[in-house]
């Protein structure tokens, strides 16, 4: 019998997409196991963790691993059950009601697809656009990858299919887990309002990534039909971030890695700003907020940008701003 390994850490460039500016981000060989699961079972991933762990960006990162386009949705209070599926422009059939215009009779020319739809059918999606005369958002049609060379979505959801993120589901009520049951174990929903007309996956299911910052707790019936994976940091927190750093910025000591694209930071800086971290966390005590990974990477962000490729200048703006970074407690601001 072969013995099937774990697979080694990647790091995948994220290219540019939505609000989301690009970046890298270091896919360990447990996080593939479970993205490659949750494709082969066509069940959705459920990732649990602290805000600031990177649940939003291995999302992103399953969508390059697999070249599958990309489409999300930040989930907020706010947000509906059905505006996952279509949205309906009550606002503009009003307005052409009373121009008494001839397409305020047809309702389709005011639904729109919704993310879940893009994901399910993206090229039927865009024959909805099309064929009803829909203005609508669409999902970023094209992403550039570190060299320049562009790539269309359309073409990845086609021959691929697409990753769905939905962010923050548990800032919502738990109506909208609970709605998307259905949809989620059968990839298809049909549009009561236009004569039953259906949306299924033709060819690729969707693969469905969800976060949760556990603010919330999710129904039962929504989890069991999910995988799960937990988003913590290993045991030696500080060389975890260190190695997460590291897929952002190069080592400039390690002629292998010039040319590579990335900013140059060195090993030395990323250390003293992962302890300073961990000095900062000993302090709190078990209060509420503990800096982390976000917290350390917009600091090295704002280093690389202040003085970029200059470890000296990196090292002496590191010991005057790095408080403005971590402290966000009452009791370390004091």
């Amino acid at each position: 019998m072969t013995d099937i390994k774990r697979p080694d850490p990647v790091t995948y460039y994220l290219p540019a997409v939505g609000t989301w500016p690009e970046s890298h981000y270091l896919l360990d060989g447990r996080c593939q196991d479970a993205i490659r699961l949750a494709e082969a079972s066509g069940r959705p991933l459920l990732v649990r963790g602290l805000p600031g762990t990177g649940k939003s960006d291995l999302a992103r990162a399953a969508a390059q691993m697999f070249e599958r386009a990309f489409v999300y949705e930040v989930v907020t209070a706010r947000s509906e059950p059905q505006e996952l599926l279509w949205r309906f422009d009550a606002v503009a059939r009003l307005a052409d009601a009373q121009a008494q215009e001839p397409r305020a009779k047809v309702i389709s020319h005011y639904i729109a697809p919704g993310p879940l739809w893009w994901s399910i059918d993206w090229r039927g999606a865009e024959q909805w656009l099309s064929e009803h005369e829909v203005h609508a958002q669409r999902p970023d049609a094209e992403l550039t990858d570190q060299s320049g060379q562009v790539s269309q979505q359309a073409q990845r959801a086609q021959t691929k299919g697409c990753v769905l993120l939905l962010d923050e589901i548990d800032k919502a009520d738990s109506e909208l887990p609970n709605s998307l049951l259905e949809v989620l174990a059968n990839s298809g929903f049909r549009l009561p309002c236009a004569d039953g007309y259906e949306v299924k996956a033709r060819q690729h299911k969707p693969l469905i990534i969800i976060t949760t910052n556990e603010d919330r707790e999710l129904p039962a019936a929504f989890v069991r039909r999910c995988l799960v994976l937990p988003l913590a940091a290993d045991a030696d927190f500080k060389q975890w971030l260190i190695a997460r750093a590291r897929s952002h910025y190069r080592d400039p000591d390690d002629t292998s890695q010039a040319g590579d694209g990335r900013p140059a930071m060195a090993q030395t800086l990323l250390e003293q700003a992962a302890q300073r971290l961990m000095d900062d966390r000993a302090q709190l005590r078990g209060e509420a907020h503990l800096p982390g990974l976000a917290e350390y990477l917009d600091l090295l962000r704002g280093l690389d940008s202040l003085a970029r490729n200059d470890p000296a200048q990196q090292q002496q703006w590191l010991d005057r701003v790095c408080d403005f970074a971590y402290r966000k407690s009452a009791s370390l601001s004091a």
